[in-house]
């Protein structure tokens, strides 16, 4: 895992804002999950754009979570099957219950730490795949604005 991470960072060392974009796919899958939010203090700090890093890294962590969704959505009985179905069912049910709100809310959280397995749950739900996108989507712009503003906020006082 540290070997992905440090070829990760590499990407965002030599490719900048273009490297963003496929980081923050992969970080936001369930096969190497990370917080994204780590490689933006370089990116501030050479000058990038801070809108392009929130606007950027929004569609690249949302389109990480469409392979989520779709593993969810293909693999609901297998994983149904191979992981604990009643933990399954109840954070079925939780997703059931609060539905685009409760996703929103997962996702949004401030802090640095990879959320994005959980929507895995919204493709078993068969929850609409156009709400979980502007959702998902939403919810990556918001809490990526907020760490970019913070970063950039106490870079300004450096």
């Amino acid at each position: 895992m540290t070997d992905v991470i440090i070829f990760l960072a590499d990407m965002i060392s030599q490719w900048g804002i273009f490297g963003l974009l496929p980081v923050s796919i992969i970080g936001s899958t369930i096969f190497v999950p990370f917080a994204v939010e780590f490689f933006f203090p370089a990116l501030l700090t050479s000058g990038v754009d801070p809108y392009l890093i929130v606007i950027t890294a929004a569609i690249g962590s949302t389109l990480g979570t469409f392979v989520n969704y779709w593993l969810g959505h293909a693999g609901s009985k297998y994983i149904k099957r191979k992981v604990d179905g009643e933990r399954v069912e109840k954070a079925t049910n939780l997703m059931n219950r609060y539905g685009w709100f409760g996703l929103l809310f997962i996702i949004t959280i401030p802090l640095p730490i990879p959320v994005d397995g959980v929507t895995i749950i919204p493709g078993i739900a068969r929850m609409n795949f156009l709400w979980f996108s502007v959702v998902v989507f939403f919810g990556k712009l918001l809490k990526y604005a907020f760490f970019v503003g913070l970063l950039n906020g106490l870079l300004l006082l450096i």
